[in-house]
């Protein structure tokens, strides 16, 4: 499946969609409405660029959407985005930066050695 890059806006949806599995657009709606302050046209707008990117579907009758991509399947192509956006793709310049800000505790720093070797990184 394509890369699918998930904006701030459409994670607030999707995370919702996840958390329900299937949801009425309607109820999606309202519940922007008094979670984030938008508009209806707004959720309904942003509904319709998750349809067109395919990560999520619509089912009739009553505009049911329902996710086509896991929550996993976001963090990864946001990590690589993220990783290409900031270290022009160089995973060592991205491992040293998150080991280098992170305070590891010994165990952690052992698990994070035996992934590297497991995934040959």
């Amino acid at each position: 499946m394509a890369k699918i890059k998930i904006f701030d806006s459409e994670m607030h949806l999707m995370n919702k969609i996840w958390d329900n599995g299937t949801i009425k657009a309607i109820d999606l709606a309202n519940w922007a409405t008094e979670n984030l302050g938008w508009k209806k046209n707004t959720t309904y707008t942003i509904l319709k660029k998750l349809i067109d990117k395919q990560a999520i579907s619509r089912n009739e009758p009553g505009f049911v959407v329902a996710p086509l991509v896991t929550r996993e399947e976001i963090a990864f192509d946001e990590t690589n985005f993220l990783i290409e956006k900031m270290f022009g793709g160089n995973m060592k310049l991205f491992l040293t930066s998150l080991v280098s800000s992170q305070n590891l505790k010994a165990e952690d720093i052992e698990e994070l050695k035996k992934i590297i070797e497991r995934n040959d990184i």
